[in-house]
């Protein structure tokens, strides 16, 4: 027997002068037209939350916000004008130096060269921040030719450091490190860590959460974590666990690239934001594409090993108390499709869906020979449940979300071999074995995410259970080019020997044409 325990919220959020626009998200920050991509420069100063962000025409957007959910937009913050960066003004960061917010920014010169250049408020008793002047001596940095510099640390001697993506087929993808006593005239140092999941990094980021260090990485399309130390005197940092580019450290399994963090000290928390962009042909038509999610706090676990992210609290303040809907105990029957929760319809909801079923319905030794085709493409069928969203009433055209305890058949490229034993391949441990054996870094990413679920078997004596949750996308729309790709990633279900149960709970954020999926 399988029941359900489901909290809904409606969400009322409305851009009035785009209400006609069925498709636009409501409460995602995206500005009124054009183009957006990568978040630049999130920081809290005096009060609010400052969010920049790549925009048409290779111009830095700007909104501020008291609260990370309701924003204000603002003129363009900086233009590309300027011969260091007169083809544009690329992903930066803004650190706040002696009580001043400062970004560093990539701005591309008269050659296509990536320069680092700085930025300062021209008035910092504005609460909004809306004017910025560039720094007299830009370019800052003319070498190693990378981009998107990081929010700046410093160590116990008051020594800044920055990092920023650079690579090549050679070295492979590194973050190289600068450092600073004024935080102008910089000197380079180093790459901070690299390796050779592919051959240029974007986007790093490196903070602390829980007094641990992570490194976050942009490469192959997806965003990738790793847990760390830095080596106080070589300021190298040395993953713990996993490593950036392994699909065990993905931040999101879905459309979450080039993301930015902060940290928010009225709450104590780090908060990241990712970049979404849509998954069809339609933008032009539209007239605006792409969106950022929604903005996450980042935990560790327990052992201080894995991250994970939730929706920020503030998120709750869009909750509409006269609409939230409380379901209990409801029995899911074999028959499908079956109506959730009825009398609920709408494109902004929040819902809140606890499962629980026995133990004994599920393949516990299925992960022996799950797929690592990672598109999901051979299995979108295989699932246990799930519920649709964004459903028409016929369900011809629907959005559904679910899990899945088993799995057919292992895939990889030109290969069909059911149950095939990985550690059979002589001299095959880690990633890295695996890429050099096959000469295939993205081959060699998938083989470790087999690697590490097959050496996670105590697991299984200590009542936890690997499933994989996944977006089916097949049916979510019609235009001809769209991608219909199923998105999916695993999870650990936890189970209650009491009564012999496996327990799933997962917080469903709908907001029009975009649907977020968390596991808290």
């Amino acid at each position: 027997m399988k029941k359900a325990l489901v909290f809904v919220f409606l969400i009322i959020v409305l851009d009035i002068s785009q209400a006609d626009d069925r498709f636009r998200p409501q409460y995602h920050l995206l500005p009124p037209s054009n183009w957006l991509n990568d978040p630049n420069g999130p920081v809290y100063y005096n009060g609010y939350h400052h969010m920049f962000f790549q925009y048409d025409p290779n111009s830095p957007g700007h909104f501020y916000s008291k609260d990370m959910v309701h924003w204000i937009g603002l003129p363009i913050a900086i233009a590309p004008e300027q011969p260091y960066d007169i083809n544009g003004i690329w992903t930066g960061s803004t650190s706040v130096v002696d009580g001043v917010p400062i970004i560093i920014y990539t701005g591309i010169n008269e050659t296509h060269a990536q320069v680092q250049c700085q930025a300062r408020p021209a008035n910092l008793t504005d609460p909004t921040l809306s004017k910025w002047i560039k720094w007299p001596s830009n370019p800052l940095i003319i070498s190693p030719n990378g981009r998107d510099p990081s929010t700046a640390f410093q160590d116990d001697h008051n020594n800044y450091y920055l990092i920023y993506g650079f690579g090549s087929d050679e070295l492979g993808g590194q973050a190289v490190l600068f450092t600073s006593r004024d935080f102008v005239n910089w000197t380079y140092l180093h790459p901070i860590h690299s390796n050779h999941y592919d051959t240029f990094w974007e986007c790093p980021d490196i903070f602390n959460v829980s007094n641990r260090l992570v490194m976050k990485v942009s490469l192959r399309g997806q965003d990738f974590w790793a847990v760390g130390e830095l080596d106080p005197i070589q300021k190298i940092f040395h993953p713990l666990a996993g490593d950036v580019g392994e699909y065990t450290q993905l931040i999101d399994q879905g459309k979450f690239y080039a993301s930015k963090s902060f940290y928010d000290p009225i709450h104590d928390q780090q908060v990241i934001v990712g970049w979404i962009a849509e998954d069809d042909d339609q933008g032009e038509k539209r007239g605006w594409q792409g969106m950022h999610s929604l903005p996450r706090s980042i935990f560790l676990s327990n052992d201080g090993l894995q991250l994970g992210s939730c929706p920020i609290e503030a998120l709750q303040t869009l909750r509409v108390e006269e609409s939230h809907r409380y379901f209990h105990n409801i029995v899911l029957p074999s028959t499908i499709p079956f109506e959730l929760v009825p009398d609920v319809s709408g494109n902004q909801i929040e819902l809140i869906i606890n499962w629980q079923f026995p133990r004994d319905k599920v393949n516990t030794h299925f992960w022996k020979t799950f797929l690592i085709d990672l598109s999901m493409k051979l299995f979108s069928q295989d699932l246990d449940f799930g519920l649709s969203v964004l459903s028409t009433l016929g369900g011809s055209q629907r959005t559904s979300v679910g899990i899945m305890t088993r799995a057919s058949t292992t895939f990889m490229p030109n290969w069909d071999v059911p149950g095939w034993d990985y550690f059979s391949v002589p001299g095959i441990t880690n990633s890295l074995d695996c890429q050099h054996a096959f000469g295939n870094t993205e081959l060699g990413g998938r083989l470790d995410l087999y690697l590490r679920l097959k050496q996670s078997e105590t697991k299984q004596q200590q009542q936890q259970q690997l499933v994989w949750v996944y977006t089916n996308r097949t049916l979510s729309q019609r235009s001809s080019g769209a991608s219909r790709d199923p998105l999916a990633g695993t999870i650990w279900l936890e189970s209650e020997s009491l009564n012999d149960q496996w327990f799933l709970e997962l917080n469903i954020f709908i907001d029009h044409s975009v649907v977020e999926v968390f596991e808290p």
